[in-house]
């Protein structure tokens, strides 16, 4: 089989490698497509080379979706020949962490696509246990997006959005653009999408998006929002949420600016503006369920998102894109060939 693989920092290429074996508690999945995450660029790149997280050769795909083609004597719950998404974790279900309900701190954690094998694999095999059906009305394309939606539902489950709030997002790539799909399920009065390209309020304004700002240019609007989603994942970005929010707003913090880059805040403005700020990353499995259950649902509907999709072989013209940010781009998918 085929896997785009990852040697070390700057170091990659799509090569043959050997198929995984399959134990009695697993189940063989074909990949059919893989997200292109901005983590998986910075493994590229060397960006990002933590060794609690990143195992040098990995292949990436911490964001894919695909069909069941052999499981494991003990496996009970999928078939061959299902439809299916699995998540990015893989935990013990036995630690203090694990026990609380907080997988996504798992004492003994480990990442596809990171740690072990992801979806950039035509092949992978993972334990049962992280493999969800997806029913035949869901596409692939929305399971390659349930692993991010997972990561922005769960910034939402700790703000609590209460209906008829005015709500802002900041920047809408992915997680932007999963941000206001999954705001509009809580009825905002306003849902404000701000963007440094006229692109990306573009977007914005077919997820849902009552209004767009094109920020910028260093004087923030008076918006006075009940509720901020930043995901631009910059310091500047950062600021404008609190400046965005009301006395007594919430700010969710979901993007990443990277090692080195410093924000600076007034001392007193969380006291003096009684403003709450929720940092979050990840997402427990109880989460990933629920947005399963959602597109299972018809609730959610992802597909919209996927604007772009390459050849796996094609992925280094998948990576120029995202750094190009030609046009409108919010998901990008690499597909395996199906024959």
């Amino acid at each position: 089989m085929r896997a785009v693989v990852v040697e070390g920092p700057n170091r990659v290429s799509y090569r043959e490698v050997q198929e995984p074996a399959v134990g009695p508690d697993d189940v063989l999945v074909r990949s059919r497509e893989a997200g292109l995450c901005r983590t998986d660029i910075e493994m590229m790149t060397g960006v990002f080379t933590d060794p609690r997280w990143v195992r040098f050769p990995v292949i990436p795909g911490h964001e894919w979706a695909g069909t069941v083609v052999e499981v494991g004597t003990n496996v009970a719950s999928v078939e061959v020949g299902d439809r299916v998404v699995c998540e990015g974790f893989v935990v013990c279900h036995r630690c203090r962490r694990c026990r609380s309900g907080e997988t996504q701190w798992c004492e003994r954690i480990e990442a596809l696509g990171f740690t072990r094998p992801g979806g950039y694999a035509e092949l992978v095999a993972v334990p049962e246990q992280v493999v969800h059906r997806l029913p035949e009305h869901v596409s692939f394309d929305a399971g390659v997006l349930v692993e991010p939606a997972s990561v922005v539902l769960r910034g939402l489950e700790k703000a609590d959005p209460k209906p008829g709030e005015a709500v802002g997002v900041i920047g809408v790539g992915t997680l932007g653009a999963l941000a206001i799909a999954l705001l509009r399920l809580h009825s905002p009065s306003r849902i404000v999408a701000f963007g440094v390209r006229e692109e990306e309020l573009e977007l914005a304004r077919r997820l849902g998006a009552t209004e767009v700002v094109l920020a910028g240019d260093g004087t923030p609007p008076a918006a006075e929002l009940d509720l901020v989603v930043e995901t631009a994942g910059a310091p500047v970005a950062v600021t404008l949420a609190t400046q965005l929010c009301r006395p007594g707003g919430r700010a969710v913090l979901l993007g990443i600016a990277g090692e080195g880059r410093t924000l600076t805040l007034p001392s007193d403005l969380l006291v003096s503006e009684d403003m709450t700020l929720i940092g979050s990353i990840a997402y427990p499995a109880s989460t990933w369920s629920r947005v399963v259950g959602l597109i299972s649902d018809r609730v959610l509907d992802l597909d919209p998102i996927v604007t772009h999709r390459f050849p796996m072989a094609d992925f280094e013209d998948a990576v120029r894109l995202m750094d190009d940010r030609r046009g409108i781009v919010a998901k990008i998918v690499l597909e395996h060939s199906t024959t």
